[in-house]
């Protein structure tokens, strides 16, 4: 399969010249999660945890409108990350799985023939592939085991550190007795910091707790379902992660679109590697 015909098309670009005001109101566009800086090939690229990263360094010891608007002028080019791994729309699936495997990224940019970006393809597009697999492996091979946890009571701005710090995209919302309430993500938290910036009123982020923004019900699967289940159970929902419970309620643990890449890696090699075998 090429990656043109997975391709998300149209994704959210900025100028080199444009400022991070326009990064933050195009970040969520399309859910995608990810800004290019072109001009008109590619030139870095923006996440949604750089964006939050910037917006908590302008806001070290509280936040006033004052520390909103020198953000909001600075230019996103200053922030971006260059330069930018792409691959071209003709290229295999194949290779874009395994380029986001081996160095750890979450979405590729997609460049035409003249080397101007038409797309960008992400964990979940990819996922697609397992419906053409057969359903060899079961949740708990490939889910975490040890589950960070926050409780819904704590700070977004403490919630959204922690993500930071961690490496992590989501943690699940406990209460006091550790029920899972429910899941805060980076893409969470992006949306207030949006409009944060936007309005200039840092009461839209740093006067909210976990349990403002956390995403109820929570979407739970069984560890002994086929990996291949949990992907589409992810690209049905437009979510990035299951949770597994134990007979008593409590987290067990939790599948990621990140594991799932892994595991489709794994079963696409596999696949060839009997192949060759035979």
């Amino acid at each position: 399969m090429l990656v043109k015909t997975l391709e998300i098309l149209n994704p959210p670009v900025i100028s080199d010249k444009d400022n991070l005001t326009i990064a933050f109101k195009k970040i969520n566009e399309r859910g995608i999660g990810r800004i290019i800086i072109a001009n008109p090939k590619v030139e870095g690229i923006l996440s949604t945890r750089d964006l939050l990263s910037i917006f908590l360094s302008f806001c070290t010891n509280g936040c006033t409108q004052g520390d909103l608007y020198k953000l909001s002028t600075v230019e996103a080019s200053q922030y971006m990350t260059s330069p930018v791994t792409v691959i071209t729309e003709n290229a295999d699936t194949l290779e874009a799985i395994t380029l986001m495997v081996t160095r750890n990224f979450g979405s590729l940019v997609v460049i035409n023939e003249q080397g101007i970006p038409s797309g960008i393809i992400t964990e979940r597009e990819l996922l697609l592939e397992f419906q053409d697999l057969d359903p060899l492996f079961p949740v708990y091979h490939f889910m975490t085991k040890k589950v960070s946890t926050i409780d819904q009571h704590t700070d977004l701005t403490t919630a959204t550190k922690q993500m930071l710090r961690r490496g992590f995209r989501r943690l699940p919302v406990v209460d006091e007795d550790k029920n899972v309430l429910g899941i805060i993500t980076a893409a969470d938290s992006i949306k207030s910091a949006a409009k944060s910036v936007t309005k200039l009123d840092p009461d839209i982020f740093f006067a909210k707790t976990v349990k403002d923004i956390m995403r109820t019900p929570l979407v739970v699967i069984e560890e002994d379902r086929s990996i291949n289940e949990a992907a589409s159970m992810m690209i049905e929902k437009s979510i990035g992660s299951l949770v597994i419970l134990d007979d008593a309620g409590k987290i067990k643990g939790i599948i990621t679109e990140r594991d799932l890449l892994i595991a489709l890696h794994y079963q696409i090699h596999l696949s060839y590697v009997g192949k060759l075998k035979t």
